[in-house]
């Protein structure tokens, strides 16, 4: 059993930079960000959403082209996610 996951372990620390890899050969770029770092009205979205919430962490994605802002943060003890386009649209997520 043992050897079962030390076997995985390997692989798996093996397949980690190509994952990371084939996201940036398909055109998709993922920055961690700050709320500062984020244009005004992504930052106002941002706060309202997440007000009186814990932010986690902000990321910048970056294919085709376009740019959206992914928000984790926690809300009554659970990990959610919202997504927000440059403008400060929700695209996805915010309940």
């Amino acid at each position: 059993m043992s050897r079962l996951v030390l076997v995985s372990i390997v692989v798996m620390l093996m397949l980690g930079p190509l994952v990371a890899t084939s996201c940036s050969l398909l055109g998709k770029k993922e920055t961690v960000v700050t709320i500062a770092q984020v244009p005004s009205p992504v930052r106002t979205a941002i706060e309202k959403v997440t007000a009186g919430n814990t932010i986690k962490q902000i990321e910048k994605i970056e294919s085709d082209g376009k740019v959206t802002y992914e928000v984790e943060y926690i809300k009554d003890g659970k990990e959610q996610e919202a997504y927000f386009a440059e403008d400060g649209k929700i695209v996805k997520g915010g309940q």
